[in-house]
């Protein structure tokens, strides 16, 4: 493998890197708004922070680019990202 082959690979690593700490970032900044998320027909509430958690944990860095996708987007519409959320907290629960 040939030097700029190498470098070109660890160019894209580090900018994968950035781009998912900041995927992260953004949903730390919106999950803030939102002390408690209800989880919908579950009768449960979970922390922001332990969502978060949840989240990191369990979601690939493509799961996570998906989910700042549609959180942009609801934003861009002026619509509440807290359902967004529920529908999240839902799907982890029940996968778990």
């Amino acid at each position: 493998m040939d030097r700029n082959q190498l470098k070109e690979n660890n160019t894209f690593y580090v900018h994968n890197k950035k781009e998912y700490q900041k995927h992260l970032d953004f949903i730390h900044n919106e999950l803030i708004k939102f002390p408690t998320i209800n989880i919908p027909n579950h009768h449960k509430v979970i922390k922001n922070q332990d969502l978060e958690d949840w989240i990191v944990e369990k979601l690939s860095p493509k799961d996570i680019a998906e989910i700042i996708f549609l959180l942009e987007n609801a934003k861009k519409r002026a619509s509440s990202l807290e359902s967004i959320f529920q529908v999240i907290a839902t799907s982890l629960l029940q996968n778990s």
